[in-house]
């Protein structure tokens, strides 16, 4: 099963992207090597010509065309044939071919050449694979500044193409080996949406209910992300000689300056009884490592003399950036991921080497963690993400977070990560058909000195509890916010590349009053 990229063009000279699904059979015959060399169809209507590299395929997936196989190819080729030029017709991007699908149980996609790309495979059961790239927005999408007589232009928000995925997406699922790369990706229908980004340095709009036009600081608790600038000298200097691609000068020194952050940011929050609620613990578990151009920041190392082959094997890699919309955790993964690290740690987790060192048998307390699981205690995952590059502020592929409160359960999709030892789970997301339309958020030009703090699930949620959206009455606490990198279209040409940090903390308070 494999689907392979075609170009097609109209008579109106529009060009297409066609993604075409062709199954082989469960034990093909065998052929020399180098598979098929390619196919060239001229349809019968002489309005299309559809050309199909197969050379990009794994010689394990195609072998030479048994009779089925060109009987197969023959049906699709005319049925293409009639159902191509009339959907072509409509001229319009991500129309999909609801009658190819069911006469072929397979997906084919006409999006136009003017959307985000995707490199795509294919699944046993025939559904399409795609992981996306980023777009830019069409040069009708302005970017936008404050109304201001000064010199100095300030943004107010800027155009961005965001991957989402399409409604009728259902689950989504990959692998991930040791190191942290992805396989193919099984089931997403992806949705690029030009939206806007808006300047997160200028805050939110107040309520209706407070002066109009006021604003305010956007918080983690209550929109799911803050902005972090209150670094000491000292915290600073240290950060500033950190070689972050060094496993364990991360793990040791800077995971302590990520809990403090954490600590701080949450401090005391108030119970449910009005009370002030303490934090029993902060713990960092696990980081990444990402840039634009990943050979300029180096390969992850290991000075752990004694790291076995698998340890070794489980050091995370430089990644590019996430670009498409997506939430950490889910209502299944988060408190399982919780339970996970109470207790003995898998071949992946980052704090193995160390855990195994000191004789202990899990990160966290297996009796806390339990008592957190049946609701005695809140939990919640934060991410702290930061620039990494000292001399510059981030301009190439920001992240962009969404106001949790314009966040909704059901645009919601699973998405399934498969590990060696375990099973993750993720949100990706579909644009947001309901009034109030999620609202995004980015911070221009951040420095070293500053952390984005992300709310990547909190058990005190509205979602969390159930409930479909966070922010309204009664659920005023953020559960996650939905975030994405996006390529930004006010970088100036010849930018540095994006570098950058990303740690996961997991926090647990202390034991509600019954």
């Amino acid at each position: 099963q494999s689907s392979h990229p075609a170009l097609c063009v109209n008579e109106n000279n529009t060009s297409f992207r066609l993604h075409i699904e062709i199954s082989t059979p469960t034990k093909p015959p065998t052929m020399p090597d180098g598979g098929w060399s390619g196919l060239e169809v001229k349809l019968l209507s002489s309005r299309v010509t559809v050309k199909t590299d197969f050379n990009h395929c794994p010689s394990r997936l195609l072998r030479s065309p048994s009779s089925l196989q060109v009987s197969s190819i023959v049906l699709l080729i005319l049925f293409v044939a009639t159902a191509l030029p009339v959907a072509c017709s409509f001229n319009k991007p991500d129309f999909i071919l609801s009658s190819t699908k069911q006469a072929f149980k397979s997906r084919t996609m006409i999006s136009s050449s003017s959307t985000p790309t995707t490199s795509t495979s294919s699944d046993g059961n025939g559904r399409s694979s795609a992981w996306p790239t980023m777009g830019r927005p069409p040069p009708s999408e302005p970017i936008q500044y404050v109304p201001s007589s000064d010199a100095c232009k300030i943004i107010e928000s800027v155009p961005a193409v965001v991957n989402y995925v399409a409604h009728e997406t259902t689950e989504i699922s990959t692998r991930r080996d040791l190191g942290g790369s992805d396989d193919a990706l099984i089931g997403a229908i992806w949705a690029p949406t030009v939206v806007r980004m808006n300047n997160a340095r200028l805050g939110v709009v107040r309520d209706t209910n407070d002066t109009p036009g006021t604003t305010k600081e956007l918080t983690l608790d209550e929109n799911g992300f803050e902005l972090h600038s209150n670094l000491s000298d000292e915290d600073f200097s240290a950060i500033i000689k950190l070689d972050f691609c060094n496993q364990e000068e991360v793990v040791d020194t800077y995971y302590d300056l990520c809990q403090k952050i954490v600590e701080v940011s949450f401090g005391f929050q108030p119970s449910h009884s009005g009370d002030k609620q303490k934090i029993a613990c902060v713990c960092a578990f696990d980081h990444n490592v990402r840039s634009t151009d990943r050979a300029s920041v180096g390969q992850i190392k290991s000075n752990a003399s004694n790291a076995s082959p698998d340890e070794a094997a489980g050091a995370p890699q430089v990644q590019n950036p996430a670009g498409l919309v997506h939430a950490d955790y889910t209502r299944d993964s988060a408190p399982r991921r919780l339970l996970d690290l109470s207790k003995p740690p898998k071949l992946n987790d980052v704090l193995r080497p160390k855990l195994l060192a000191q004789d202990r048998v899990s990160l966290l307390d297996p009796i806390i963690v339990q008592e957190a699981l049946d609701g005695k205690r809140r939990f919640a995952f934060v991410n702290v993400w930061r620039n990494i590059d000292a001399d510059n502020p981030v301009m190439d592929t920001p992240l962009a977070c969404v106001d949790a409160r314009t966040s909704h359960l059901n645009n919601l999709r699973v998405f399934k990560i498969h590990y060696v030892d375990r099973v993750g789970e993720n949100y990706f997301v579909c644009p947001s058909k309901e009034i109030g339309a999620q609202k995004w958020y980015y911070y221009p030009m951040m420095t070293m000195n500053e952390s984005l703090l992300l709310k990547q699930w909190d058990s005190k949620g509205g979602i969390a509890g159930g409930v479909g959206s966070d922010g309204v009455e009664g659920h005023e606490t953020s559960t996650f916010t939905i975030h994405s990198a996006f390529l930004n279209p006010s970088c100036p040409e010849g930018a540095p590349p994006r570098k950058s940090i990303e740690v996961r903390c997991v926090v647990i308070w202390e034991k509600e009053e019954q």
